[in-house]
C-alpha cells in the first residue's frame, strides 16, 4: 500500500543518496534511546512496530521518524482485529475503533477482499485514512493481510503505526500516537543520516 510504499522510496533515495555522494551523507548509526527520545516532539509524524504488552503499551522495536508534508488522511494502522460490529461498520485494533463508510476501498492479494462483511475477529489487516479528535480512525481503505499472519504467528501481538506524536514523556521513554502508549528500549531500532 502506499504507506509502505513511500517508506521503502524513501529508504531506497536515502541509500542512493548516500552511495552517490559519499561526502556528503555519512554511514546511518543507530540511535540511542536517549536520543530518541530527545528527537521526539508533539506533532512529529512518525512510522513505529512494536510488540503489544499485557497492559496494551507497545513496547518499540522499530522507529522512523518521518520528515514532508502530511495529509489528514495519510495514518495508517495494521494489527489483529479484536471486535468487529457489523451493524455499526466499525471494527476495533488494539482499543482504536475503526469506522468504515461507502467509499472506503476493500483490497488483498487474491482481489477477493470485497467489503466489510468479511472482515472477522482475527483478521490481520492495514487500514489507512483519518484519526479524528474522537480517537476514532475512519478508514479510506483497509487490506486483508490476513496471509502474513498464517505464515507468521508472532504478528498476533504486532502492531504498526504511522501517525502524529500526541505526547511525549522522556522521564519514562515513551510517547503517543493514536492513543496508544509506546516505550522506547534499548532495542529499539531506529535510524538517523549523519550529515
Amino acid at each position: 500500500m502506499k504507506t509502505r510504499n513511500r517508506f521503502f522510496a524513501a529508504a531506497l533515495g536515502l541509500l542512493l543518496l548516500g552511495a552517490a555522494s559519499s561526502g556528503w551523507a555519512q554511514p546511518k548509526v543507530w540511535m540511542t534511546p536517549a536520543e530518541i527520545m530527545a528527537a521526539l516532539k508533539p506533532g512529529q509524524w512518525v512510522q513505529m512496530e512494536g510488540t503489544i504488552q499485557k497492559d496494551l503499551t507497545i513496547m518499540c522495536t522499530q522507529l522512523k521518524i518521518m520528515t514532508g508534508d502530511f495529509l489528514d488522511d495519510d495514518w495508517s494502522l495494521v494489527g489483529v482485529v479484536r471486535k468487529v460490529d457489523q451493524e455499526k461498520q466499525q471494527m476495533e485494533i488494539m482499543r482504536i475503533p475503526v469506522k468504515v463508510h461507502k467509499d472506503t476501498e476493500y483490497e488483498n492479494e487474491a482481489g477477493t477482499f470485497k467489503g466489510f462483511s468479511q472482515v472477522k475477529v482475527g483478521s490481520f489487516v492495514e487500514v489507512e485514512g483519518t484519526y479524528l479528535k474522537d480517537g476514532t480512525f475512519l478508514a479510506k481503505e483497509v487490506e486483508d493481510e490476513s496471509q502474513k499472519l498464517a505464515e507468521d504467528s508472532g504478528l498476533e501481538n504486532t502492531i504498526e503505526a504511522e501517525g502524529k506524536i500526541e505526547r511525549v514523556d522522556v522521564a519514562k521513554s515513551t510517547f503517543t500516537v493514536m492513543g496508544m502508549t509506546i516505550k522506547i528500549t534499548n532495542q529499539t531500532k531506529s535510524r538517523s543520516v549523519i550529515r
